[in-house]
């Protein structure tokens, strides 16, 4: 199999995996913790505006989707045990022109996303929050504790977080990222 392509297949399917534990345990959060107000449909609602978002950010890969929180929230999303954040790493914070990039660069690039993936991911859903709800930084950050509590919970296991988000928030994941 060509290298690039099994290095994007892998992107992909850690994308769909990060969606599955983040995006369910986001839900679960907001079914739990959050006023009556996030049921179902208005959690389905920022669902869709992540994608939204999403595509805004991967259209021109001028910025990267953690840049774009920050910038607009204050908020710098890292990853554990890495000690390098978005700006030490070039394909988190330059302009890439893709046809211009060898296999080699690509390759490289897409197996370090790959470990960026579930920031990239949170970051989304954040920015999202904060642009069509005004999420500020202290709502966010308590979010982030709850995803983390509820991943926990559940041993961040897929099935299971995905199968309690159906139960407990009433929504049934789609996956609208990674083609």
């Amino acid at each position: 199999m060509d290298v690039l392509k099994r290095v994007n297949r892998e992107l992909n399917q850690e994308m769909r995996k990060q969606v599955d534990l983040i995006y369910s345990a986001a839900a679960i959060a907001f079914a739990r913790y959050w006023d009556k107000g996030w049921g179902p449909e208005r959690i389905r609602r920022i669902f869709d505006k992540t994608l939204e978002t999403w595509n805004e950010c991967g259209a021109t890969n001028q910025i990267s989707m953690i840049q774009m929180l920050e910038n607009e929230s204050g908020i710098e999303l890292r990853i554990p045990n890495m000690d390098k954040g978005w700006r030490e790493l070039a394909y988190l914070n330059a302009q890439i022109d893709m046809g211009q990039m060898s296999v080699a660069q690509m390759i490289y690039m897409r197996q370090r996303q790959k470990k960026w993936i579930g920031a990239m991911l949170m970051a989304c859903l954040f920015l999202s929050l904060h642009r069509k709800y005004g999420f500020g930084k202290d709502r966010l950050v308590r979010l982030m504790g709850q995803i983390y509590e509820i991943e926990t919970e559940y041993n961040f296991d897929r099935k299971k977080l995905v199968a309690a988000c159906r139960t407990e928030a009433g929504v049934n994941l789609q996956h609208k990222f990674g083609g």
